[in-house]
């Protein structure tokens, strides 16, 4: 008896393990997606704007593929992609923008699209996007045309004097040069 309990359980670990080797095998799955690059750089661009580029690409392989989603690591990186299959021979783009507003600097960012075949969700796999540029600062310190000009007075706080009853308060302060 002891040895068909312990036969038993053997039996039903062995399974498991398959089990769990076979969901471990559908999840490393690798699209058969072809893009004319993984990386991108936007070279130098002003800090303002949103910069987008579009990666495209082609299902190379002999079933329909579905875009589940495409993942930036922060706020700032917006990907977009399709949401429906992308039939075999077809293709698609994922639209990656960047916001370069307040991040002056050199960037680097990925974006994890995961994709899947459209027959079966679980047979998911992953390929990385890289999207890098530098963000020149806009220059705020410089008046434009048109625009007026603010120069900060000196440190001293200004003071009021009231001059007579009913009259208009006047206010000393240093005068600009």
């Amino acid at each position: 008896m002891k040895t068909r309990i312990t036969l038993s359980a053997g039996i039903f670990l062995a399974s498991l393990s398959a089990f769990a080797q076979l969901a471990s095998t559908e999840q490393n799955w690798t699209p058969t997606v072809e893009f004319e690059k993984v990386e991108h750089n936007f070279g130098s661009i002003p800090e303002g704007p949103k910069a987008t580029y579009d990666f495209n690409f082609t299902n190379t392989g002999k079933e329909s593929i579905n875009v589940i989603t495409a993942q930036a690591g922060c706020g700032c990186t917006t990907p977009e992609w399709p949401r429906n299959s992308i039939e075999p021979g077809k293709t698609g783009k994922i639209s990656v923008g960047y916001n370069s507003s307040g991040r002056p600097g050199a960037f680097s960012k990925d974006v994890n699209v995961i994709f899947s075949t459209a027959s079966n969700n679980d047979k998911q796999g992953t390929l990385k996007l890289t999207i890098t540029g530098n963000v020149v600062p806009g220059d705020n310190l410089k008046p434009k045309e048109g625009n007026a000009v603010i120069i900060p007075a000196e440190s001293a706080p200004a003071e009021k004097k009231v001059i007579g009853k009913g009259s208009k308060n006047v206010v000393n302060s240093p005068i600009p040069q």
